[in-house]
């Protein structure tokens, strides 16, 4: 529908008629939410050029806001409440598009002039509350809250902005209570159940929250939130079947939904139905053949089960099509290396160089590549990169400090940078084991050997722990 520009001098008559024919032309939108901001009568005492003059420019303001010309919207409802400064929906007008531009302070000035003008209205001190929350004074946000409810004890919105509001602050057993009143009042309304049924998740009260989820699907049994719902905590609790059963449900009702095929590939793989996973992200890319992380999900099965050739392939057609993402070229890249095909593997990482803008992870690959390479220098050169970029990058330090000891060089160094992956990560069995690696090559038996039975407590079936163990065991022998 076109935009019907207005000329500048509206007549008193049309401009009243644009303020009074239905809050639909001046609606505020907050957070989904509608309020009408219909004005309650104008002082007719004063003379009416003024009057005129006034709802011109706010009827231009309104024009300006409907094409989001919000500096603009901004300028005339100023210049109207310079002329006409006691309309209380003038002044939450122009609050409203204060918030648009992130002018907040100016915007609760504007909400304060306007529930002073008319404390019957609640909606100033709404959007006061949602002003107070965006800048995380929920405290303040609460009491505007609570005022609502103590004043409109059965608003649906205001009672359910406050329970979302003690969400933030992690008080879910109060917003649980609420919810429950809630529905209490409402037992038809699935979207009470469902958002209840998300803070049950939260607190841990599983059986609570699929007991909510399945009310909301006796309601309405076409509702897919709600089967994504109960897919998702079927998840967490790794009763995978269950979770695949969900989510086929939500997706026979959406069939073109693309994130249901995401969460049914992960669901699979996580089963062990690597198979299965591979079919959805093979029908999510004809639904979508610029879905990069169905690719990146479906190339890294192929990539854990030591497929090389098949995730090269893969990744082959991501690149294609025309997807330009790092991760990818990293991917592809890794998968060359595993074949022996350095040349190949060191062009897509420095393709990946351009695109990336965590460029330390590409230095940290290409460093893993010249290692294979066995050009130690060069791969210590882009470890030290890799952690010049990124000082807390724990695997660059081990892989690091792993490569003096193997080579038994710079073992003090070693030691020094295995011990700053650890503390980034001080359970890693394979940094411990690294610890323990480069205390032995110091000769530093007896310390290298607690070491390592510390790794293997944190990595029972890791065979290189294993192997370097007997070693030091020998040795004591010996």
């Amino acid at each position: 529908m076109r935009k019907i520009l207005l000329p500048l001098a509206v007549s008193i008559a049309a401009a009243a008629f644009v303020i009074t024919s239905a809050c639909a032309i001046i609606d505020i939108s907050a957070r989904g939410r509608i309020f009408g901001a219909c004005y309650k009568g104008i002082d007719n005492t004063r003379p009416s050029s003024v009057l005129s003059k006034s709802l011109a420019h706010y009827t231009m303001g309104i024009i300006y806001d409907n094409d989001e010309k919000f500096d603009e919207a901004i300028r005339e409802y100023r210049y109207a409440l310079s002329l006409e400064p006691d309309i209380s929906y003038m002044h939450t007008r122009l609050a409203v598009d204060y918030m648009h531009t992130n002018k907040n302070q100016a915007a609760l000035v504007e909400l304060k002039t306007a529930g002073s003008l008319d404390p019957d209205d609640l909606k100033p001190k709404f959007l006061t509350a949602l002003v107070l929350t965006s800048e995380g004074r929920f405290d303040d946000a609460r009491r505007e809250y609570s005022d609502i409810v103590r004043r409109e004890p059965e608003s649906i919105w205001a009672l359910s902005s406050l329970a979302d509001l003690l969400v933030m602050q992690k008080k879910m057993s109060e917003a649980a209570a609420i919810y429950e009143r809630l529905i209490a009042k409402n037992k038809d309304s699935t979207a009470l159940y469902f958002n209840l049924a998300v803070i049950y998740s939260r607190m841990g009260k599983t059986g609570a929250a699929i007991e909510r989820l399945k009310s909301a699907l006796r309601i309405d049994p076409d509702y897919v939130e709600a089967y994504i719902g109960l897919g998702a905590i079927y998840e967490a609790k790794k009763d995978y079947n269950e979770a695949i059963g969900y989510f086929n449900k939500a997706l026979e009702r959406e069939p073109i939904n693309a994130p249901l095929y995401h969460y049914l590939g992960f669901v699979y793989t996580k089963a062990g139905k690597t198979d299965e996973a591979i079919r959805q992200y093979g029908l999510l890319v004809k639904l979508n053949p610029k879905d990069t992380l169905a690719y990146a999900q479906w190339a890294d099965i192929y990539l854990k089960e030591k497929k090389y050739n098949e995730a090269v392939s893969i990744l082959g057609k991501a690149i294609q099509a025309g997807i330009k993402d790092p991760d990818l070229y990293i991917a592809i890249g890794y998968a060359n290396s595993e074949l022996g095909n350095y040349d190949e593997a060191l062009n897509f990482y420095n393709t990946a160089l351009g695109l990336s803008r965590y460029k330390a992870a590409v230095y940290f690959y290409r460093g893993a590549l010249y290692e294979k390479m066995k050009n130690a220098a060069a791969a210590a050169k882009e470890f030290r990169e890799a952690i010049r970029l990124d000082p807390d990058f724990a695997e660059a330090y081990n892989y690091l400090g792993y490569i003096f000891a193997e080579s038994g060089e710079n073992l003090d160094e070693a030691v020094t940078l295995i011990k700053k992956a650890l503390e980034v990560d001080p359970k890693n069995g394979a940094y411990i084991d690294s610890l323990g690696w480069a205390y032995f090559k110091k000769g530093m038996t007896e310390e290298a050997y607690k070491e390592l039975q510390r790794a293997i407590k944190a990595e029972p079936d890791d065979p290189e722990i294993k192997s370097h163990i007997e070693t030091v065991r020998k040795k004591i022998k010996r």
